[in-house]
């Protein structure tokens, strides 16, 4: 685990090339007696091998403004 602000994105990829980026702001929070919350859900053999924090770049996208 790692601490992430609100602006930021998380990018996940799993040994079987599954690829996704969301924002922080779109994960929803979820109290102590809960299980937890589904980000990425993976097959019986299929693993998380990468988690990156993705700085927020100033809400532009890629091409933007080009």
């Amino acid at each position: 685990s790692f601490p992430v602000q609100e602006s930021e994105e998380l990018l996940l990829v799993t040994d079987k090339g599954q690829l996704i980026r969301t924002g922080v702001a779109q994960i929803r929070i979820a109290g102590r007696a809960t299980q937890g919350v589904w980000i990425l859900r993976t097959s019986e053999d299929e693993h998380v091998v990468a988690a990156e924090r993705l700085e927020d770049v100033g809400g532009e996208e890629a091409g933007e403004g080009e």
